[in-house]
């Protein structure tokens, strides 16, 4: 399957930016190295000290070696065991596991999943997110409508379970919402049988919290014991390929091990292919030289422009991500003119900005005309929705590259759990590399070198 394309406007570079990033790279790989042909990193569950560099190629030669009783092996053996009991599912907890998961489900899900019936759901569950931080008329509402039930009379209909996410292990997370969605369950679901009940609900959290942690011993106390697990040194911003942000995915038939090939694909990438085919090593590039002066080798302030509607949901993930991600959406008009006011009253001065743009090759449904009564025709789309929003894109990077705003444009062939496994991936890595270089305190020559053309610069 292809990789995503990456086209940056920038057309040089700090002449010692692309060393000093293919030097962090192999310092990073070098430290994040795992030897896959020593049978003990094959180890069925996830090891405490697993990386998350290495997670995507560990879970897919585990399963492929030990299938059911792998890590992978037991997310779908939960997923696929309820489908036929359940209508619903609930995931609490937060952090970036939890935000990826929330994220992955909005970009492959019908964006009126939970309102179609279970049949047209393929028996796949409704799913709810409900972050440690809901109000008490939030989780209100959200007990009663899981007590609702589904759209039929049947018993699945009126069964609902848990995934309980604990990516940090924290004793001091608020777990209110995590009691009343047990307590009400278990008040739910008074007549069904112990062995189903039991497995319910899911506890997720790092190996050494599973066992003795706040979440693992609320849920004992009621019988759950089901658990996964997640790396001990697996920090939460990039707990996204654990079963954190899996077992959600495998619950709505999501193809998580596409997830992982295509994250894989992203550290074959970036293992082998040098600075000028690198995609994680060319974004980091594009996004530290948007600077200017001395502060050229410095990071920039993003914003994003989500012209994929499905994606937006990536913006939470991305912001706890990395810390100079923005929450302005230049693809909206909201976001444009609250971009416009920092101009113009001058707030923004002096500080170096930079735009990514994240889009779809191919959409998945039929293209509809601007006009109803004006049906496309055959082999022209030229008066579609579609046309018209990249018409309105165009318009949009002129209006950015002239307010001297740069811009890189990300581009996922389809969007499928390969290609967001791929993206994902990208931006974990270039998150982990611009922390190396922040910490390596890179120096601020302003001399500057022509990318390579394969940068495919836009302006």
């Amino acid at each position: 399957m292809p990789l995503i394309r990456l086209e940056c406007s920038e057309t040089s570079l700090p002449e010692e930016l692309p060393a000093s990033l293919e030097s962090a790279r192999d310092v990073f790989v070098d430290a994040n190295a795992v030897d896959f042909e020593l049978e003990a990193n094959l180890c069925p569950r996830l090891a405490a000290d697993l990386p998350f560099f290495a997670l995507p190629e560990q879970q897919l030669l585990a399963y492929e070696k030990h299938r059911e009783t792998s890590e992978l092996g037991h997310i779908f053996r939960i997923a696929n065991g309820l489908h036929d009991h359940i209508d619903a599912v609930v995931m609490t907890g937060s952090g970036g596991g939890f935000l990826g998961a929330r994220a992955i489900a909005a970009a492959c899900c019908d964006p009126f999943h939970n309102e179609t019936t279970r049949a047209a759901r393929g028996s796949k569950p409704r799913i709810y997110f409900a972050g440690d931080d809901l109000d008490n008329d939030q989780l209100q509402s959200l007990i009663g409508r899981l007590s609702a039930g589904g759209y039929g009379d049947g018993v699945a209909d009126r069964t609902w379970a848990i995934i309980a996410a604990d990516a940090a292990g924290r004793s001091d997370s608020p777990r209110y919402v995590l009691n009343h969605l047990v307590e009400t369950l278990i008040s739910n679901t008074p007549s069904i049988a112990p062995e189903l009940r039991a497995r319910l609900v899911t506890a997720i959290g790092p190996v050494h919290s599973l066992s003795g942690g706040p979440i693992a011993q609320r849920l004992a106390s009621h019988g759950f014991d089901q658990s996964l697990r997640v790396p001990d040194s697996i920090e939460n911003r990039s707990s996204v390929f654990t079963p954190l942000g899996l077992l959600s995915s495998a619950f709505l038939g999501l193809d998580c091990i596409q997830l992982l090939v295509g994250a894989a694909a992203i550290n074959e990438n970036f293992r082998k292919e040098p600075f000028e085919r690198n995609l994680v090593l060319r974004f980091v590039a594009a996004n530290r030289a948007a600077a200017t002066g001395d502060d050229r080798s410095a990071e920039c302030k993003r914003l994003s422009a989500w012209w994929a509607r499905s994606l937006t949901g990536f913006q939470d993930w991305l912001q706890c991500l990395h810390p100079h991600h923005w929450p302005i959406d230049v693809a909206t008009e909201f976001g444009r003119s609250v971009l416009n006011e920092q101009l113009e009253s001058g707030c923004l001065r002096g500080e170096p900005l930079v735009c990514n743009h994240v889009d779809v090759a191919a959409i998945r449904t039929d293209p509809l005309p601007v006009t109803p009564e004006n049906p496309l025709r055959r082999g022209d789309d030229s008066q579609s929705v579609r046309q018209t929003q990249q018409h309105i894109a165009a318009t949009i990077d002129q209006q950015l590259a002239d307010v001297g705003i740069r811009q890189n444009r990300i581009t996922l062939p389809v969007l499928d759990t390969h290609s967001l496994g791929q993206w994902m991936q990208l931006m974990m890595l270039a998150a982990a590399i611009e922390s190396r270089l922040n910490t390596d305190a890179p120096s601020h020559d302003t001399k500057s070198i022509p990318t390579d053309g394969s940068a495919n610069p836009r302006m």
